[in-house]
C-alpha cells in the first residue's frame, strides 16, 4: 500500500446502529492502480486488533490518498468496528458534485481558501453505476446483473463477503467495485484539477467522512436519511406541480 492514491471499499453490515444488529465489516477491497489488482482483505476472519495493526497507520494517513464512493458509511463502520479514522478521501460523489454543479461553487471556493465546514450542505448523491456510466462509458451488462443478483441477496439479509472460501461472484463483485471507483476517480480528477479544486475536494470529502459519525447535534446518519426523504418528498412535490402545469397548458393549447 506504498502507492500514494488507492481506490477504497468495503463490504459487510455497515450500520453500527442499525436495528438488526449483526454489525461487521466482512472484506476492504483496495485497488492498487501501480499493478492493477485488487486486494480482497477478509476482514471477518481478522481480530479487530490485527486489522487496526496492518491497515490503521494507512487508512488514518493523509499523506496517502484513499479513493471511495460515498465515503460516509465505510469511514463510520472502520470507526465503530476498530477506532481507526479515515482520513487522505477523495470522494468520487464530492469530485463529480464539484464538476455537475450539484454543489454550489462557493461551497468549493470556500473550502479551495482554506474555509473547513462542519457540514456538507444536502446534495443528492449520484449512485456509482450512474457514475461509471456517465464519466466512463461504462454499461457491461453482466456486470448489471451481478449486481441486479446481489442487490436481491443484500435486500434479504444475507452476508455473501462473511465467510470463506468466497464465491466467484462474490469477488468479482467485490472487486468490480473497487475498480470502477478507481475508474471514475481516472475519469474526474482531470477536470477537478483543471479547476484548481484538488485541495478542496480533499477537504470536503474528509469532513464528509466524518458525517455519519460526528453529525452536529447528533443523530448521524438517521439525521441524514431523514433530511433525504424530506428532500426526495421535496422533490416528487415539485415535479407533480410541473407536470400539473404541463398538463393545464397543453389542454388549453389542444381547446385553442
Amino acid at each position: 500500500l506504498a502507492n500514494p492514491v488507492c481506490a477504497l471499499d468495503l463490504e459487510g453490515n455497515l450500520d453500527p446502529g442499525g436495528d438488526g444488529g449483526g454489525f461487521g465489516v466482512d472484506l476492504i477491497q483496495v485497488y492498487v492502480p501501480s499493478v492493477d489488482l485488487v486486494l480482497l482483505i477478509h476482514t471477518g476472519a481478522l481480530a479487530a486488533a490485527a486489522v487496526q495493526r496492518a491497515l490503521g497507520p494507512w487508512l488514518s494517513s493523509r499523506e496517502h490518498l484513499k479513493v471511495l464512493c460515498d465515503c460516509r458509511a465505510d469511514a463510520e463502520a472502520l470507526h465503530a468496528a476498530y477506532g481507526i479514522t479515515l482520513a487522505g478521501v477523495v470522494d468520487v460523489q464530492i469530485s463529480h458534485a464539484a464538476i455537475s454543479g450539484d454543489l454550489p461553487p462557493e461551497v468549493f471556493a470556500t473550502a479551495a481558501a482554506g474555509g473547513v465546514a462542519h457540514q456538507l450542505p444536502f446534495f443528492f448523491p449520484t449512485g456509482l453505476s450512474r457514475l461509471a456510466s456517465k464519466w466512463c462509458g461504462i454499461a457491461d451488462t453482466a456486470l448489471a446483473e451481478l449486481k441486479a443478483q446481489f442487490g436481491a441477496v443484500f435486500n434479504a439479509g444475507e452476508r455473501p463477503f462473511a465467510a470463506l472460501p468466497l464465491s466467484a461472484a462474490a469477488a468479482a463483485y467485490a472487486a468490480s467495485d473497487a475498480w470502477h471507483i478507481w475508474a471514475v476517480h481516472a475519469a474526474l480528477w482531470p477536470a477537478v484539477t483543471q479547476r484548481a479544486l484538488e485541495g478542496a475536494v480533499r477537504r470536503l470529502s474528509d469532513v464528509r467522512a466524518a458525517e455519519f459519525r460526528e453529525f452536529p447535534g447528533g443523530g448521524g446518519r438517521e439525521a441524514w436519511e431523514e433530511k433525504y426523504k424530506a428532500a426526495r418528498a421535496e422533490r416528487a412535490a415539485a415535479e407533480a406541480a410541473r407536470g400539473k402545469s404541463g398538463g393545464r397548458g397543453a389542454d388549453k393549447r389542444a381547446a385553442q
